[in-house]
């Protein structure tokens, strides 16, 4: 005997409206979205190995339709997966890492890899890149050139990367935060050329952020990288990060810098860093993240 048509198998869908189409419910496109859950480089708070699971089915919530940008999505990214991380062991993360970017770079027109810690751009640029020049767009409150005497941080792997490249990197760091860093990183920044617009000038407008944006489109790179660390956000906006920032960018500059990246720079990858679910509050910056991933 079955049961009668009232009951259903599957948790109530309360909102019975068959033209709301979201971005999980569309076809599958040619660009991808892959998780990198590694969070063993943080000297902060851990917690970031668990934000690709919850960004992704933020996005995958997402209505596809955006007013701001006046289109619709039409494809939602391939969800290649994770990539096998080896919890404590860098070495070999840092490997498989270089090995997925080259995968993704051959394969996808376009790729996002929600992370994790900030180390994670280091082997993503690098297999990326295939030995050609690499250009980085940063949105974060730190420099990430940090150098330390002992232990691991993954504010070291711009320092790192830059040493690697020997000349073929060229970054754009925008909205280093107040009080968030000792000087000798923007001594260190100067001195690698890297142009950098801390959070207060934007205070009067977003041209100094969009000039950056121009003069990287202008250095020419064989690939163009785009990194969001979610600190760099106003703390309101995005209290779930390992290092809050007090004084952020608000979440509408940050759209409109990545809208013109996005033209000036039409990155071949990107990705989005440093949330800590267990730290949010009311879940605000898993969704923004999940926004900035659709943008």
């Amino acid at each position: 005997m079955g049961w009668p048509g009232v009951f259903t198998r599957h948790p109530a869908r309360l909102l019975r409206d068959p033209r709301d189409v979201r971005v999980g419910g569309l076809p599958e496109g040619g660009s991808c979205v892959a998780g990198a859950p590694w969070d063993w480089m943080t000297s902060g708070d851990p917690g970031a190995r668990h934000a690709p699971r919850a960004i992704i089915q933020a996005l995958w919530g997402l209505a596809a339709w955006s007013p701001g940008l006046g289109r619709a999505l039409e494809r939602r990214p391939v969800l290649v997966g994770d990539v096998d991380v080896v919890p404590g062991d860098w070495a070999e993360t840092r490997a498989r890492l270089s090995e997925a970017a080259r995968a993704l770079r051959s394969r996808c027109g376009f790729s996002l890899v929600v992370g994790g810690d900030h180390s994670i751009t280091w082997p993503l640029v690098e297999g990326a890149a295939g030995g050609g020049s690499v250009g980085i767009l940063m949105l974060d409150a730190h420099y990430d050139l940090r150098s330390v005497e002992s232990g691991v941080t993954s504010g070291s792997w711009l320092w790192e990367l830059a040493g690697r490249m020997r000349g073929r990197l060229h970054a754009a760091i925008v909205g280093v935060g107040e009080y968030a860093n000792p000087p000798y990183l923007h001594e260190r920044a100067v001195e690698l050329g890297f142009r950098v617009v801390p959070s207060h000038d934007l205070l009067g407008g977003l041209e100094p952020a969009l000039e950056a944006v121009d003069w990287l489109a202008g250095q020419a790179a064989d690939l163009y990288y785009v990194t969001v660390d979610m600190d760099h956000l106003q703390e309101a906006y995005a209290p779930g990060v390992n290092s809050p920032s007090p004084t952020g960018l608000h979440p509408r500059e940050t759209l409109e810098i990545l809208r013109h990246a996005a033209s000036r720079l039409r990155p071949a990858m990107a990705d989005i860093v440093e949330v800590v679910p267990a730290k949010d509050v009311g879940g605000r910056t898993v969704r923004l993240a999940a926004v900035v991933a659709a943008w």
